[in-house]
């Protein structure tokens, strides 16, 4: 599952520097992430919307004259969306102070080397992945039932319907696991081909199983070194 991210850049150079930034990171973690760029304030609140669809923002502070400031675009932002990821890049350390009243997880000064925005990365990759807090709309046989993302331990495939096992019971929904698998954050990850597994709730891995809240799900060769990766990459960044 992708990590979602907007950058807000002016200056192409430093776009594309920060784009080559985040595929080195995201690759040295084994996790993926998908890029939405923009290069003036208008397309950017036009392109976000009320950027629920976002994990972080990565937002240049200083632009041109006439347009809003990387913290007052901040501002609007929040009004919208309190939880996603803010990080600021610029050129000056006198706008800090601000980016804590728009709750900014950190801010990087450029020239932007990649170790600095490594560091910058993993905390806000602790931040969505701990805060970043997701729901999503299980319509099961009984009702409809909105599930935070924390409480969902795993899902499995029973002939065309998923199994959803949470802290709050087991439903069954009519869905595809591709589907299931595409509304779902990089907390979780494919283990079989029937099985998504909630790598916050993976209490161990042996050879061919890993242990969920006490069950045991199959990990099949397939897709073992991918979901070891991902255990990896997930233990890497909490």
């Amino acid at each position: 599952m992708d990590i979602k991210i907007a950058l807000l850049e002016d200056d192409e150079n430093e776009r594309e520097h920060t784009q080559r930034m985040l595929e080195k990171f995201f690759s040295c973690i084994n996790m993926s992430f998908a890029l939405s760029c923009y290069a003036d304030a208008e397309s950017f609140m036009r392109g976000g919307s009320n950027f629920k669809d976002f994990q972080l923002l990565i937002m240049d502070i200083i632009l041109p004259d006439g347009q809003p400031n990387g913290i007052e675009l901040a501002r609007e932002v929040r009004k919208f969306n309190k939880d996603v990821a803010i990080m600021f890049i610029t050129k000056t350390a006198q706008f800090a102070i601000d980016g804590y009243e728009v709750d900014a997880v950190d801010y990087v000064l450029k020239p932007v080397a990649y170790e600095d925005f490594s560091l910058k990365m993993k905390k806000a990759m602790r931040y969505i992945l701990l805060h970043g807090e997701k729901y999503i709309l299980l319509n099961h046989k009984e009702g409809s039932l909105r599930m935070s993302e924390s409480e969902i331990y795993y899902i499995e495939v029973m002939l065309h319907y998923l199994i959803v096992h949470t802290v709050k019971g087991d439903f069954t929904v009519r869905g595809s696991i591709k589907d299931m698998q595409g509304k779902l954050s990089a907390s979780f990850c494919r283990c079989a081909n029937s099985y998504i597994v909630n790598l916050r709730h993976v209490e161990a891995v042996t050879r061919n199983e890993v242990l969920v809240k006490g069950a045991r799900v199959p990990v099949t060769k397939s897709y073992k070194v991918g979901f070891l990766n991902a255990i990896t990459a997930y233990n890497g960044v909490m």
